[in-house]
């Protein structure tokens, strides 16, 4: 049976061959005599019971069985040095934890797209989840419990430092009812009054210490808007769902909205960029910058 360390040589061979096309001249460049490059090739031709070289050309070409058998095992000894090379990984000292804290809301946006492949490309790192409001979160990272959390709208402190990530849009989802005689589709023209409109629904919004929510608050506030009645939960995908079913009204990231998912009586309206957007930012604690898997896991792409 061929080894691996003997399929790799092969590999090696045959790659020189295809370019050379001379047992010589592949000879000179492994630094191998020509007689021993030779046997080689018998040898692993007859273990494999196929030609790998037809000799009748010159130069030299490759048979198909031969061609079939480059591509095949040079995906496959490529898999495996990435196996070995990540297997050495555990034993140095890039293995660590990585203790990473969000808030609920955030979470189901930001980590099923980082997660997973940060975990593929680094599974010599274990991931700690934690899902904290904001002031416990930053508390947590002051305290060196958290190595990253991640907020939107983040208290400015001294020994944290704030890393932008990317920014989104808000929708603003409610009943059609609420605006009827308004075209829903030219949101600039007929902003004030769907505003206007917005507060009559009872709102649905996340609990006041939510970064998201300060920032939906500060907007309501600029607009004059005061809601007659709000609904509080502690998560915003609860808050899109509720609205999407017609319970009320809510502002939600876009990232959020599942429009297939409105029932028939109520809208999705995306606000204007420019009137209400959320920009992420992961919070690390300064002592921790120089931390090289925080570093890895900050490289990794956030658009999303």
């Amino acid at each position: 049976m061929t080894t691996m360390n003997q399929n790799q040589q092969l590999l090696r061979i045959l790659s020189s061959l295809q370019t050379t096309g001379s047992i010589s001249d592949t000879a000179n460049e492994m630094y191998l005599t020509q007689p021993n490059v030779s046997k080689q090739l018998k040898r692993f031709e007859t273990e494999l019971g196929v030609r790998l070289v037809d000799r009748s050309t010159h130069p030299l070409s490759l048979t198909a069985a031969d061609n079939y058998y480059l591509n095949q095992m040079s995906v496959l000894i490529s898999q495996v040095d990435r196996v070995i090379t990540t297997t050495q990984a555990f034993k140095t000292a890039k293995h660590a934890t990585l203790r990473l804290g969000v808030t609920q809301s955030l979470g189901s946006i930001l980590l099923p797209n980082l997660l997973p492949a940060f975990h593929r490309r680094h599974p010599e790192v274990t991931l700690e989840l934690h899902e904290l409001p904001p002031a416990q979160g930053e508390q947590a990272l002051t305290s060196n419990q958290l190595d990253i959390y991640f907020g939107v709208a983040p208290t400015p402190q001294p020994e944290i430092t704030h890393i932008p990530l990317y920014s989104e849009g808000c929708t603003l989802i409610m009943p059609k009812n609420a605006l009827a005689n308004v075209n829903s589709q030219d949101v600039n023209t007929n902003l004030e009054t769907i505003l206007f409109n917005f507060p009559r629904q009872e709102i649905i919004v996340e609990r006041g210490d939510s970064g998201f929510q300060r920032i939906v608050s500060g907007y309501l506030a600029a607009h004059n808007i005061h809601p007659w009645r709000t609904f509080v939960t502690a998560n915003l995908i609860t808050a899109e769902r509720l609205a999407a079913k017609g319970m009320g009204a809510a502002i939600v990231p876009n990232s959020l909205v599942e429009t297939g998912k409105l029932i028939a009586d109520v809208t999705a309206i995306r606000l204007p960029s420019d009137e209400l957007s959320l920009s992420v930012v992961a919070q690390i604690n300064k002592q921790a910058a120089a931390n090289a898997v925080i570093a890895d896991f900050l490289q990794m792409d956030f658009n999303f």
